[in-house]
């Protein structure tokens, strides 16, 4: 049986500096003996920062993963398949791109492991199967930088003590409900049926189903869902109960007791068997924990503001998907980069100012210009998205809501640089033109393959210019 015990454990000690300093501005002056009641809300303090920081993957997914599935944004151990490129219309994945058909499944290992079959495709084609925990970690790519990895892909819990049957590779996650994603690349309109008949092709299903009936197996009419927790904890500690809940659904019981981590979390009425038992707590403890609530959430916008780099006006980040050894740094990204890919997979630098430090707006006209020679250096495709301020496209009449290497008519210069239009007014030849709303927007460029020099640091994105008045 897998343990989560070294993982968080030595995330509590990489942690340990930033989380100390935090605990030590928020104690008694030097000098000052504390009560015995003061004590108590220390230690629940610094127990409840930890657990805050350590948990807020847990608890996002705990909280948002029924409401997905509700509204059948992705299936329980079955893939929800999107066969077209998003739009405007399309409100259920923030910061989407338009280049690939997705499918999306809730993976439930509860009962059984589930089976992912990844197909040879009829002809080459970029894809990336990507399976996470409920840590927002990414636990395995397939495809991707790597090229075509068909096969059967078994993906077991931290339960699971049987044989893997033969020829399938084992892909072991530490939480027993994790996510899938498949994602196709599809170059522009004309492409569009080939890459959904690939799509096709990827199935995902219990192992009972998959051994008793195989690709032939067919879900139930009617979908599983998930229970949403409402819980019934003050609003000042309601964090903590979240937690509990998911933790009870999403670790093994036996946490509780080899993981060290988990297991001083009882200190705070915090246990995978129990939940978050707030009603037995003192004063003096749940004090404690509304401070411990507060101040975490400040530490992780603190963690976002600081992550990565900013270059010319744009924000890399390259922790996605593996922030494990930083609970703080991890908790930012699942709170402003949910379900990030690693970034040697795919990187987004993001961007909401032009190269005057201003920020972009539809009253203004920009432009992005590559050198001759200084195109995005990727192995696969670059991708730039326009979102509005709630990180979704923005409707134009053109239809068009990002641009890149994939976009069909793209036209570079004589001497062999590429501009880039950025306004809202439709201009002469839209060959190179990404339409702008009248209000604030923000861009986000996709390096899929970025090559070593995005990875380095030698190549970084130019500055988006402002043009005219």
């Amino acid at each position: 049986m897998r343990k989560l015990v070294a993982p968080f454990v030595a995330v509590l000690l990489l942690a340990a500096p930033f989380l100390s300093q935090a605990v030590r501005a928020q104690t008694a002056p030097s000098g000052t003996a504390l009560s015995a009641d003061q004590a108590r809300e220390e230690n629940a303090y610094a127990v409840g920062l930890q657990a805050y920081l350590w948990g807020y993957p847990l608890r996002e997914y705990g909280m948002t993963e029924p409401k997905s599935v509700a509204v059948g944004g992705a299936y329980i151990n079955d893939f929800r398949r999107y066969p077209e490129l998003k739009t405007a219309k399309d409100r259920f994945v923030v910061t989407p791109n338009n280049v690939t058909v997705d499918a999306y499944a809730t993976l439930d290992l509860t009962a059984e492991p589930v089976v992912v079959f990844v197909p040879a495709l009829a002809e080459p084609r970029w894809y990336i199967v990507q399976i996470g925990d409920s840590f927002d970690e990414v636990v395995r790519n397939i495809g991707g930088t790597k090229g075509a990895q068909p096969g059967v892909y078994l993906i077991t819990g931290p339960d699971f003590a049987g044989t893997v049957p033969g020829d399938m590779t084992e892909v072991r996650m530490r939480t027993k409900i994790g996510v899938t994603a498949v994602r196709i690349l599809a170059k522009g309109a004309a492409d569009l049926p080939k890459a959904v008949e690939a799509q096709k092709g990827f199935h995902l299903m219990q192992l009972s189903a998959y051994l008793r009936e195989g690709l032939a197996h067919k879900p139930p009419a009617e979908r599983p869902l998930m229970a949403a927790y409402d819980s019934k904890a003050p609003e000042e500690i309601r964090f903590f109960d979240e937690l509990g809940h998911a933790m009870s659904q999403r670790l093994p019981a036996s946490a509780d007791f080899d993981d060290a981590l988990v297991a001083s979390f009882r200190q705070i009425g915090l246990s995978v068997g129990k939940g978050f038992e707030w009603q037995t707590l003192d004063e003096p403890t749940r004090r404690g924990l509304v401070r411990a609530a507060k101040a975490g959430e400040q530490i992780v916008d603190r963690k976002w503001e600081a992550a990565g780099e900013t270059a010319n006006g744009w924000k890399y980040t390259f922790a996605g998907g593996r922030a494990g050894y930083d609970p703080g740094l991890r908790a930012a990204l699942i709170k402003y980069e949910l379900g990030a890919q690693l970034s040697d997979q795919v990187l987004y630098p993001n961007t909401a100012v032009d190269d005057k430090g201003e920020a972009l707006t539809g009253e203004r006209k920009y432009v992005l210009q590559f050198e001759a020679g200084k195109l995005p250096p990727v192995s696969v495709f670059w991708n730039m998205a326009m979102y509005g301020s709630d990180m979704l496209f923005v409707e134009n009449e053109f239809g068009r809501y990002s641009i890149g290497s994939t976009t069909d008519g793209l036209k570079t210069n004589a001497n062999g640089s590429l501009t880039i239009l950025i306004q809202k007014d439709r201009p002469a030849d839209t060959s190179n033109w990404l339409p702008a709303p009248s209000g604030p927007f923000n861009l986000t460029m996709r390096f899929y393959g970025p090559e070593t020099p995005v990875l380095d640091g030698s190549y970084r994105l130019p500055a988006v210019r402002r043009v005219g008045g």
